[in-house]
């Protein structure tokens, strides 16, 4: 009796968390989350520091970075990032881009250096730093896709808003492969819906790679280039140093890069490992919000009661309707295809949340992370 008592509670709360995550996806989409006014605008530097693209990379950052240039006013420029390995690879679009945007004032560094950070974001966004001008910067991941009029809206907002730094949600429209669904099932049904119900709760202490904006002095007065450098969520840490920071009313969008599985599972492993480093309480609560766990003990426990399975496969459908829902608010339409792995998915993320307390390291940028900062240590330049 105790345990069915457990199993109903619990059921209750994930699919109370599941109504909830709609209605915040709901009403964000309702709005257009940007603010138009007259007024003058501060200098801005837009920081975009490109990975090494490969033979196929550019297609991931491309839209991206043309819809921040088409943008860009007399007050604004865009620090371009690129290795010196894809010079050749990138002439064309740069010069389609000076082409249709003649008056967009764009500075590309190319550099064939090593890194001298950890984190090669930052080791980017230090060079980048010293061509800029701006009294504000706004950092932003390169694969991010800014909707029309975001650069003046964001400068405003700021403005009126009284933080320190200023960050932006963002979501996954497009699914271009099967491997993409983690990541868009991450981003949007579970990333998402809690970045706008912090938003609701007031300033937050954290940032989002999507877009940072920021004062010049306050960045390098508050912030160290080598601590910053030696932390894999190099987000979470600006939010740490330029508080207050407020979550701004415009959605920007990405892009699912993930092609096989294997990246995918790598990235939703090392996103939530991340997040586990970061915010442990937090990461640990999202277990009552899992009903289906507690579905699975029943049926481990009683295999044979039909009462078991009916409750399990019952709560993997209501996961599997609410997160197509959520998708589909958030303006990504599933597949049925799609929604056939998502059975599946439902499992993995409670897989998932086991495998990130684990003490295993997670990879990325060809290094080894084993905790939320690097021990590797960089003389000042």
């Amino acid at each position: 009796m105790f345990s069915k008592i457990i199993l109903a509670l619990w059921t209750g709360a994930g699919l109370v968390w599941w109504m909830l995550v709609w209605r915040l996806v709901a009403a964000d989409q309702r709005k257009s989350g940007l603010i138009s006014d007259s007024t003058a605008r501060r200098t801005l530097s837009v920081f975009k520091p490109l990975p090494p693209l490969g033979a196929t990379g550019l297609k991931t950052v491309s839209a991206g970075i043309e819809s921040f240039v088409a943008q860009l006013d007399p007050e604004s420029e865009l620090l371009l990032g690129i290795h010196e390995a894809d010079r050749d690879f990138t002439a064309p679009f740069l010069t389609r881009l000076r082409e249709d945007y003649p008056e967009a004032r764009i500075k590309v560094v190319f550099r064939s250096e090593p890194d001298d950070a950890a984190n090669p974001k930052i080791a980017w966004q230090k060079i980048l730093a010293r061509q800029a001008g701006g009294e504000l910067w706004l950092w932003s991941d390169a694969d991010i896709v800014a909707p029309p009029g975001f650069l003046q809206s964001a400068r405003l907002e700021f403005a009126r808003s009284g933080a320190a730094m200023m960050t932006f949600p963002y979501v996954i429209h497009e699914i271009p492969s099967p491997p993409a669904l983690l990541e868009a099932l991450f981003v949007n049904v579970e990333f998402y819906p809690g970045v706008l119900l912090l938003r609701k709760l007031g300033p937050v202490d954290f940032g989002l790679g999507a877009a940072m904006l920021f004062q010049r002095d306050d960045f390098l007065r508050r912030v160290d280039w080598n601590e910053i450098g030696s932390w894999l969520a190099d987000d979470f840490f600006l939010g740490q140093k330029l508080h207050p920071v407020r979550i701004g009313t415009t959605t920007l969008a990405t892009v699912a890069g993930a092609s096989t599985w294997k990246d995918a599972v790598l990235h939703d492993l090392r996103w939530t490992k991340t997040i586990r480093w970061n915010r442990p309480l937090g990461s640990f609560a999202r277990i009552l919000v899992m009903p289906v766990l507690g579905w699975l003990g029943a049926v481990a426990l009683h295999p044979s009661h039909f009462f078991a399975w009916i409750g399990l496969l019952g709560m993997i459908q209501a996961e599997v309707l609410f997160a197509a829902a959520i998708c589909r608010r958030a303006g990504c339409r599933l597949k049925l295809g799609n929604m056939l792995s998502m059975e599946v998915w439902s499992l993995w993320r409670i897989l998932l949340w086991f495998l990130c307390w684990l003490p295993w390291p997670i990879p990325w940028s060809g290094k080894m992370w084993r905790g939320p900062r690097s021990n590797l240590t960089v003389k000042s330049t």
